[in-house]
């Protein structure tokens, strides 16, 4: 798929463009440039869970044609360069690849784990980091006061930086989606200040704070680390897309579907999006279907591991399944008997959930399948068979099969070699 900017540039040829020619409003040029310069799966907020951190690479390439667009006159150039650093990376401030002065400006902010040589942890002083840190959210904070940050997502992959930046209500007062991928609970001072969240991903031990916010905006919830406690101990009346990921317990803990099922009596009427992530759970046909008759409105679901696929009634919503990709240990009592591939005759290590149910899940109306974790150019040179093998049985049943970015193979494939073809052009420049 040629993306928005590519478009655009290769409509108005920057080495033959003539602005004379051209006659529109410079509000017109203005919306022009901006979708241009979009990079919607970075900057825009996705409602649906994705269990994955982003991939940075559309926002790179919507940079590249800013700074492309920036060099055609004068005027773009001064409406464009005040767009710079829509997303930021903290570990950026430790590299002195960003200003201070960018933070309030930025549309997202990755609090990331660098594993450089600076930023490591096993090689760097993390008081130090943070101290930098610190430092440059206060400079950013002295030139904006009391103003309102911009920032409207945070990515949170490590602990102790969302308290910095979170300090000042103003900092977080435009926060919409707050997505904490790992390190430690969330920090208390995000309950003090409570911004108005839509998008919310924590830990499951975070439950009994939330009464604390304002839920009634919250229609995207994504919680990890489910053990066994009440997941029904705070309400959330907006809710819509919705990520459960059980945790891995003793074998004794195992069960924990009625447990789920309870709370889908509650909430399952108006979910559009269901993932249930559950590696060891036992679960029956018969629970399966209570989930479709407690979801009647469900547009993607997610299965756990050891389900399989009664289909869901002739009037459902259904229009995408999220699956697992995960390595067969077929010394585990858990997983069944190894069968061979439809395709290809041969018994793959690695597999994706529902391989054998291909025919059954066509004949439910469930025309797209993403594959969680999948992130198609990171396989073109890596040993596949049992992807495309896959993604081959489910053309056959025209089933789409996408990736974690929702891109198709065909669509990522020309991405892959347009990026390919720019690095030998730079490469000769």
């Amino acid at each position: 798929m040629v993306s928005r900017s590519a478009l655009v540039v290769s409509k108005f040829d920057l080495r033959h463009l003539k602005l004379g020619m051209i006659h529109l409003p410079v509000e017109i040029w203005r919306y022009i440039l901006l979708y241009a310069i979009d990079a919607p799966k970075i900057l825009h907020i996705d409602p649906i869970p994705k269990g994955n951190l982003i991939e940075e690479a559309p926002y790179w390439a919507s940079e590249r044609t800013r700074n492309a667009l920036r060099r055609v006159c004068s005027s773009w150039n001064r409406f464009l360069a005040i767009h710079s650093h829509r997303y930021i990376r903290i570990s950026d401030f430790f590299h002195h690849m960003v200003p201070a002065a960018s933070l309030p400006n930025a549309t997202r902010i990755r609090i990331d784990e660098c594993y450089c040589s600076k930023c490591s942890p096993f090689t760097s002083d993390r008081f130090e980091l943070a101290s930098i840190f610190e430092n440059c959210v206060k400079s950013a904070h002295t030139l904006t006061g009391p103003i309102p940050w911009r920032v409207r997502i945070i990515d949170v992959e490590k602990h102790g930086y969302l308290d910095i930046l979170a300090l000042e209500p103003s900092r977080i007062s435009n926060l919409r989606a707050l997505l904490y991928w790992r390190g430690g609970n969330l920090p208390d001072i995000i309950f003090s200040a409570s911004p108005p969240l839509s998008i919310l991903r924590m830990r499951e031990s975070d439950l009994a704070k939330m009464k604390q916010l304002d839920l009634s905006k919250i229609s995207t919830l994504d919680i990890f680390g489910i053990q066994r406690t009440n997941l029904g101990v705070v309400h959330f009346p907006s809710l819509t897309h919705v990520s459960l990921d059980m945790s891995y317990v003793s074998r004794t803990h195992r069960n924990r579907v009625e447990q789920v099922l309870e709370w889908l009596q509650v909430y399952g009427r108006r979910l559009e999006t269901f993932y249930w992530i559950d590696h060891v759970s036992e679960i029956t046909d018969s629970e399966v279907d209570k989930v479709w008759s407690l979801c009647p409105q469900l547009q993607r679901i997610h299965l756990p591991l050891k389900a399989t696929w009664p289909p869901p009634p002739s009037a459902h919503t259904l229009q995408q399944l999220r699956v697992y990709l995960f390595e067969r240990l077929l010394s585990d009592e858990d997983y069944r008997s190894p069968a061979p591939c439809p395709a290809c005759n041969y018994t793959h290590v690695d597999v994706v959930q529902f391989s054998h149910h291909l025919p059954q899940i066509a004949a439910s109306g469930v025309g797209r399948i993403e594959i969680m974790t999948l992130v198609w150019h990171k396989w073109f040179d890596n040993t596949n068979a049992h992807i495309f093998c896959f993604w081959t049985q489910a053309k056959s049943y025209a089933i789409e099969v996408v990736d974690v970015s929702g891109m198709t193979f065909e669509q990522a494939l020309v991405a892959y070699l347009e990026e390919c073809k720019r690095r030998s052009v730079c490469k000769r420049v």
